[in-house]
């Protein structure tokens, strides 16, 4: 039998609990958050739902019942998926598990469910690019999977946000340097190297010496569970980062570390950026640079230089680890020929 209760502890939620018999005999015990703040409505809803259980025992599931949870499980031992897929869909279950142990039935999954884990997710008025990383593109995965190969529900079609293509920020060669030279010492190296190779903090953060970097043959590997595609990536070391890496110390454990010599946290949950951010917005206001300018920017620095250098978009999408040609066509044509030669020159190499 279900019951409703009235949850003080948590701020007099009325959640519906109890355990259904099935015909067989099985015991199934429910507790889950009503849909519905009004008494009667919620034990309404309580009588529903015990009837459903039973009638599925019968006739088995009725389309679209079937839970997301159940569903986001099906879909991640379907194949293997990369590991920025994972982090998504473990931080949309935690969000559902935060409202109540909320997790609803796939009929529901919907453009108001977007906006629900929208708000719980992500900052305030988040970028539409974000949101349909992090949460349509995910959940639309997940709820193709559980229609066409588990007959489990009708798709869902959801809407996607209009993106608007930002201002893409980047570094001319004497800004770069004027970056390094006001930076801590502790982070000279570590910018040199976001610069020099287009690798994300992540990725910089996840360099171990014994494991991933080879100075003397000018490689850096990047493994596939630090990468944001979930592919293994050989990064090219120039004359530059070799010799800012040279400089450093250490040559055990963690490549980069802070100024304590601990090294940086690797968890998604944690951020990256933050963990310079001091050090980095010194280093910017006293090489009188645009405060808005972020250790990201390092990134785009290095895409827009190799474009400007090989004027071949396959090589730069390869090397710097993008998925695809149309993510490294907003870096043609930013820098002009006329700063081919001091970019070799800040990276230390010729080209013919």
């Amino acid at each position: 039998m279900l019951t409703v209760v009235r949850r003080k502890n948590r701020g007099d939620v009325l959640t519906i609990s109890g355990i259904v018999t099935l015909p067989d005999g099985t015991r199934k015990r429910i507790q889950r958050r009503a849909s519905t703040d009004d008494w009667h409505l919620a034990n309404e809803e309580a009588s529903v739902l015990a009837t459903r259980y039973l009638k599925e025992a019968w006739h088995g599931p009725v389309k679209g019942s079937r839970r997301l949870g159940e569903a986001i499980v099906s879909y991640l031992e379907a194949k293997d998926r990369s590991e920025g897929t994972k982090q998504r869909l473990r931080r949309i279950v935690e969000a559902l598990r935060a409202d109540e142990s909320f997790d609803p039935p796939l009929s529901q999954v919907d453009q108001d469910l977007v906006t629900r884990l929208r708000d719980q997710m992500l900052r305030h008025n988040p970028a539409p690019a974000t949101v349909l990383r992090e949460i349509i593109v995910p959940l639309r995965a997940v709820v193709e999977h559980a229609a066409k190969k588990r007959r489990w529900c009708d798709p869902v079609s959801f809407t996607v946000p209009e993106i608007v293509e930002g201002r893409t920020a980047f570094l001319l060669p004497d800004q770069a340097e004027r970056l390094i030279e006001h930076s801590a010492d502790h982070l000279k190296p570590l910018v040199t190297f976001l610069i020099a190779t287009g690798c994300r903090l992540s990725e910089a953060f996840s360099l171990d010496w014994a494991e991933d970097v080879r100075l003397e043959d000018g490689i850096a590997i990047v493994w596939a569970d630090a990468t944001k595609s979930g592919t293994r990536r050989n990064v090219n070391l120039p004359p530059r980062a070799v010799s800012a890496l040279r400089g450093l110390e250490h040559r055990t454990g963690p490549v980069f570390r802070t100024p304590a010599g601990v090294p940086y946290v690797t968890s998604r949950r944690r951020g990256f950026g933050g963990q310079i951010k001091t050090g980095w917005n010194a280093a910017v206001r006293r090489a009188d640079l645009d405060p808005e300018l972020t250790p990201h920017d390092c990134r785009h620095t290095y895409a827009s230089w190799h474009y400007a250098v090989h004027k071949d978009p396959l090589w730069l999408m390869v090397e710097g680890g993008w998925s695809s040609l149309k993510l490294v066509e907003r870096y043609a044509h930013l820098v002009g020929k006329e700063h081919v030669e001091a970019i070799n020159e800040f990276l230390g190499v010729t080209y013919a």
